[in-house]
């Protein structure tokens, strides 16, 4: 298997749906994710270039394929880094802007999660930011 990441871009957020609730009475997510024409491009591009490989290497039965959907595993962003409240989710140690002690350490504090697997970076900030907290508890 191999994969592109895609650019971050406006086309992608999540906002509240205004009539959908949950069973609390709580508006539920809307996710929106578009994709950049460029993201197609490159995977096309990586298709092409990944069967001429494994031509040459012999295989016979190859198969890809390119979409604009969503993916269904390593989904990154959602709550974007910055120092203003008004444009962003997280501060820079991960906390959320509008919620006291409220740390988000899955894929989503980073925008994109780069063209590799990203399970070890996710692993590594969370023990990033369990060291701020425990640093802040004392």
């Amino acid at each position: 298997e191999i994969f592109n990441d895609w650019l971050p871009t406006d086309d992608c957020f999540v906002t509240l749906d205004p009539k959908v609730k949950d069973k609390w009475g709580n508006p539920v997510a809307r996710v929106r994710v578009g994709y950049h024409y460029h993201d197609l491009r490159v995977g096309n591009f990586l298709a092409e270039k990944t069967e001429r490989v494994l031509q040459e290497m012999g295989a016979k039965n190859i198969r890809s394929g390119v979409s604009g959907s969503p993916p269904t595993n390593l989904v990154a962003g959602g709550c974007r880094f910055g120092n203003d409240a008004r444009t962003s989710v997280l501060d820079a140690d991960c906390r959320a802007h509008d919620a006291e002690n409220l740390f988000i350490t899955d894929g989503s504090f980073m925008p994109t999660g780069g063209s590799v697997t990203y399970t070890w970076t996710i692993y590594a900030n969370s023990f990033r930011v369990a060291d701020k907290i425990k640093a802040q508890l004392g």
